[in-house]
C-alpha cells in the first residue's frame, strides 16, 4: 500500500513529477506500507527555505529523498562544470537537500538513516555500471529503476535495507514533513486538479473538429468520460454555424436540466440558439401547446401510479397529438438536435401506448417530429447504456435502434475516464459489484489520474450524542478551515425522495449555508445544493457529501448498487459517505 502526503506548492508540478508520481502510484499494490511525500519544503545550509520534490519512506532501509530533474545534466571533467542551468552542480544541490532534510527531522526526533538520488524519469541506464554520464550509479534513478522499484530500493539502502524504520523515527519524519498542507496549499492543489480536469476535457473537443463533416454524432462514453461536456460544445458549434441554428439539447434529470440552462446562459453565443428542455417538460408542453393541459401524479401517489403515468399515459398523450397536423403545427421547431444520457430516452414504445406501425422509434419519434427536416438533420446523442437504471425495462434502449433513426450517423466512443482523482478510482473499483462492473470498468487503468484525497466512510455510534446533521456540519468545516473547498462547493446527495425524509430532516441551514435543490434555476454560490441520488445523472461537483444509504456491505438488490455508484460517481475529488445506521 502507499499513502501519499500531497504538499503541492502553489505552482504546477512538471511533467517529470507527474511521471515519478504516475510510477510510484505502482506500490499501491504492495503488501508493505510505503509513504510518499509529494512536494515539501526545507532549509538549506544557509537557513533559506526551498522546495523539494518526493520523499519516500519504507517499510525497512529508510527515506529516500528524490530530487526530479527533466533531463540528466552533463558533467564536463575538464572544467568541473554541469551543462545547462547556468552550470550548476546537480550533485551538490542534492547534497543540500539531503542535509536539509535529515536536520528537519533531527528537529523532531531520531530520524531513520537517509538516503538521496536524482531522479531522471525519462532516461535509461544500466543498473550495474559504477558512474553515468558523470555521476554516481547509486545517486541515480532512472525510468527503469523506477519501473523495478524493490530492486532499486536494495540497490540503494544496501546493507540498511534489511533494517526496519521504528515507530519514533516514522513519527520524527511525519512530525517534520507529513503534518498535510496549509489551507492554501492544500487549496492550490485542488484548484490545479480541477483545472486539469478542464484542460483534459477541453483538449478531447478536437475530436469535434476531427469529426465535423459527420451529419450525426452517436458517442458512447463511461462516467466521467466528458460526454455532458462534449454535448453542450457540440451544441453550441451547431448553433453558431452558417448563419445560426436553433438547437434543441435535451436532458433526463431536472437537476441536470437546471445546470446546463445556468451554463447556456452564461455562453455567449453570437448567432444561433441554444434551448435546453428537461423531456419531461418537453412532454408536458407538447400537449399542452395544442390546447390539452397535463396534469402530473399527485405527490403521494403510488410508484406504480408514477410509472403508468409517465411510460404510457403521458407517452400516449403526446402521440396522439402528433397525429393532428393542426395541432403539431403549434410545436416549435428546431434546426438540429443534442441529447445527453441518451440511454435514458426510450427507442420504443411501451406496448400499452398503442403506437402505430409507422411511429416506431419510441420518443425519438417525438424528437424527430420537432426538427426541420427529421432524420437529416445535425444531431449529437450521448448516451452509455449501462448507466440506464435496473427499474427501467433494458429493452426499450436499443443504441440499434438509434443508428437506424438517423440518416448519416457516425460511432465515437470517448476513453477513458478524466473526471476523478485516483483514489477516487481506486474506491470504485474496491466497492464494484455485478450490477456496476461494466461501468467502473469503463472508467480505464487509473494510472492516468492525478491523486487527491483519500474518501471518507463515516459510521453514527449509538450513544455518542452526534447526529448526521451534526456530523455533515462538521465535514463542512473541515474541508473548508484545510483550504480544501468551501461549503459552496459541496453537492449533498441523499438516498430518499425528499430531503426532509433524509437524515436532514427539517434542517436547512448547514455551516452557516442555505440547502437549495438543485432543480431550481437560479444559481447561488452561498448556498449547499442537494438533491436526490436518483435526480443526480449527469451532475457532478468537487466534492460530494452521500448520505442515508447503507453501508455498502449491507447492500442487496441490483437498484441499491446502482443507486450507490451513482451517488459516488458524482465527486471528483472530494468525497465523504455518511453511512445510515
Amino acid at each position: 500500500m502507499v499513502e501519499w502526503i500531497l504538499h503541492r506548492p502553489p505552482h504546477a508540478s512538471s511533467p517529470a513529477e507527474i511521471r515519478v508520481a504516475e510510477l510510484l502510484r505502482r506500490l499501491a499494490d504492495s503488501p508493505y506500507r510505503w509513504i510518499v511525500v509529494w512536494g515539501y519544503y526545507y532549509r538549506d545550509n544557509h537557513g533559506t527555505e526551498r522546495e523539494g520534490d518526493f520523499l519516500v519512506l519504507g517499510p525497512a532501509g529508510g527515506l529516500l529523498v528524490l530530487e526530479v530533474k527533466s533531463s540528466l545534466p552533463r558533467h564536463f571533467p575538464e572544467t568541473g562544470r554541469w551543462e545547462g542551468a547556468g552550470g550548476d552542480d546537480p550533485i551538490q544541490q542534492l547534497i543540500a537537500e539531503w542535509q536539509g532534510v535529515i536536520r528537519g527531522i533531527q528537529a523532531k526526533g531520531n530520524p531513520p538513516y537517509v538516503e538521496k538520488a536524482l531522479c531522471v524519469p525519462g532516461v535509461v541506464a544500466p543498473p550495474d555500471v559504477a558512474t553515468f554520464q558523470g555521476i554516481q550509479r547509486n545517486w541515480l534513478v532512472t525510468g527503469n529503476d523506477l519501473e523495478n522499484w524493490l530492486a532499486t530500493w536494495l540497490r540503494i539502502f544496501g546493507e540498511h535495507a534489511r533494517k526496519t524504520v521504528d515507530p519514533l523515527q516514522l513519527r520524527a519524519v511525519l512530525e517534520a514533513f507529513g503534518q498535510g498542507s496549509l489551507p492554501k496549499e492544500k487549496q492550490a492543489f485542488i484548484d490545479h486538479t480541477e483545472q486539469l480536469f478542464e484542460r483534459q476535457f477541453t483538449s478531447r473537443f478536437a475530436l469535434l473538429d476531427q469529426l465535423s463533416e459527420n451529419r450525426q454524432l452517436l458517442v458512447h462514453g463511461g462516467t466521467g468520460t466528458g460526454k455532458t461536456w462534449h454535448a453542450l460544445e457540440l451544441a453550441f458549434r451547431q448553433a453558431t454555424s452558417g448563419s445560426g441554428r436553433r438547437v434543441l439539447f435535451l436532458t433526463y434529470n431536472k437537476a441536470l436540466t437546471a445546470q446546463l440552462r445556468r451554463l447556456v446562459t452564461l455562453r455567449q453565443i453570437d448567432r444561433g440558439e441554444v434551448v435546453v428542455r428537461g423531456w419531461e417538460e418537453l412532454f408536458f408542453d407538447l400537449p399542452a401547446l395544442a390546447g390539452h393541459p397535463v396534469v402530473g401524479p399527485a405527490p403521494e401517489a403510488s410508484r406504480e401510479t408514477v410509472r403508468a403515468f409517465y411510460e404510457i399515459e403521458l407517452p400516449r398523450l403526446v402521440l396522439e397529438t402528433s397525429r393532428d397536423p393542426a395541432q403539431r403545427a403549434k410545436w416549435p421547431v428546431f434546426d438540429a438536435l443534442v441529447v445527453d444520457e441518451g440511454q435514458d430516452h426510450d427507442t420504443c414504445w411501451s406496448p400499452e401506448v398503442g403506437a402505430c406501425p409507422d411511429e416506431t422509434g419510441g420518443w425519438w419519434h417525438i424528437y424527430q417530429l420537432l426538427l426541420r427536416g427529421g432524420r437529416e438533420v445535425p444531431a449529437g446523442i450521448f448516451y452509455d447504456a449501462a448507466q440506464r437504471p435496473p427499474f427501467r425495462a433494458a429493452e426499450r434502449f436499443d443504441p440499434a435502434a438509434l443508428v437506424a433513426a438517423w440518416s448519416q450517423p457516425a460511432h465515437v466512443r470517448l476513453q477513458p475516464a478524466v473526471r476523478y482523482t485516483r483514489p477516487l478510482w481506486q474506491f470504485y473499483r474496491d466497492h464494484s459489484s455485478p450490477t456496476t462492473a461494466g461501468m467502473i470498468d469503463a472508467l480505464g487503468s487509473g494510472d492516468h489520474l492525478p491523486e487527491g484525497p483519500e474518501p471518507e466512510v463515516h459510521q453514527l455510534s449509538p450513544g455518542t450524542g452526534t447526529d448526521a446533521r451534526d456530523l455533515i456540519e462538521s465535514i463542512l468545516h473541515r474541508w473548508q478551515k484545510s483550504g480544501l473547498c468551501e461549503p459552496g462547493e459541496v453537492l449533498i446527495l441523499h438516498a430518499q425522495s425528499g430531503i426532509a425524509h433524509s437524515p436532514l430532516g427539517a434542517r436547512r441551514v448547514l455551516a452557516g449555508r442555505n440547502l437549495r435543490e438543485c432543480v431550481e434555476e437560479e444559481d447561488s454560490p452561498d448556498c449547499i445544493r442537494h438533491t436526490s441520488i436518483h435526480k443526480a445523472k449527469g451532475l457532478d461537483s468537487k466534492a460530494v457529501i452521500l448520505i442515508g444509504l447503507p453501508p455498502f456491505k449491507d447492500l442487496t438488490s441490483d437498484y441499491d448498487y446502482y443507486s450507490w455508484f451513482m451517488g459516488v460517481s458524482r465527486a471528483r475529488q472530494l468525497l465523504a459517505i455518511v453511512e445510515a445506521g
